[in-house]
């Protein structure tokens, strides 16, 4: 008995001292805006005020664990928060006033995964993957703030929330930079995924409604999340191999 427990004391040594951590990620940041300029025979001049103006912002930390040579598991965290300014009245401007509506969204959420290499040419290694992506959006805020005739400062949930659970299988490649550092690309143009999502309008006279959808399609999505805001056909991640 302590001989098989002395080998497998052994042998999940050997394991960890093989064993591969991999962490990384991809990050986002955009951010819009301007000016729009107005000529109306109602004034004098032409003036200028805001154009729609808002901010994105996307963290999707992952950490994986290499099994061995084509296989590795691992997890995905997802992070989205956008938040955007409506400015609705372009008379108040003139009058060196204010008129907008500001929404902001965030979303969070994580998805479990396990990545399969089935081919390598030099420096590059081909995979698909299979992620179980799970997200929840809470309601929505918006700020409605005018100073323009009568002064309203209000703040307010939004109408709706969502949760959505997908199944996804995605095809990508591997670079391997250097021994530590290799970059990943996922390819959303081809794969397949089976996703159900449940949204929720909330009315304010008890009457608030529940939609359940399910997808199922040939179309690949990173995690549940994109079906709500997808990000392009192409994702690049950066990783750090221990």
């Amino acid at each position: 008995m302590k001989k098989i427990a002395l080998t497998l004391a052994l042998a999940a040594f050997a394991m960890a001292a093989n064993a591969q951590w991999i962490v990384g990620g991809q990050i986002g940041f955009t951010t819009y805006g301007g000016n729009n300029n107005v000529e109306a025979t109602a004034v004098t001049n032409a003036f200028n005020y805001p154009a729609t103006d808002g901010t994105t912002f996307t963290f999707n930390p992952t950490v994986s664990y290499v099994l061995n040579d084509k296989m590795q598991v691992g997890l995905s965290l997802n992070y989205y928060y956008n938040t955007n300014t409506v400015y609705t009245n372009a008379l108040a401007y003139y009058n060196n006033n204010e008129a907008w509506t500001k929404n902001t969204t965030s979303s969070f959420g994580f998805a479990p995964y396990f990545r399969y290499y089935f081919a390598q040419a030099s420096k590059f290694s081909f995979f698909c993957e299979a992620r179980l992506g799970i997200d929840i959006t809470p309601r929505t805020m918006t700020h409605t703030y005018t100073n323009y005739l009568a002064t309203i400062d209000n703040e307010t949930k939004g109408g709706w929330s969502n949760t959505s659970v997908a199944l996804t299988l995605v095809p990508g490649v591997n670079y391997r930079i250097n021994e530590n550092w290799s970059a990943d690309c996922y390819i959303d143009l081809a794969g397949l995924y089976i996703a159900h999502s449940d949204t929720k309008t909330y009315t304010g006279d008890n009457l608030d409604e529940t939609q359940h959808t399910t997808n199922f399609g040939l179309m690949a999505n990173a995690s549940a999340q994109d079906l709500n805001t997808h990000f392009g056909n192409f994702r690049i991640g950066i990783n750090y191999h221990f």
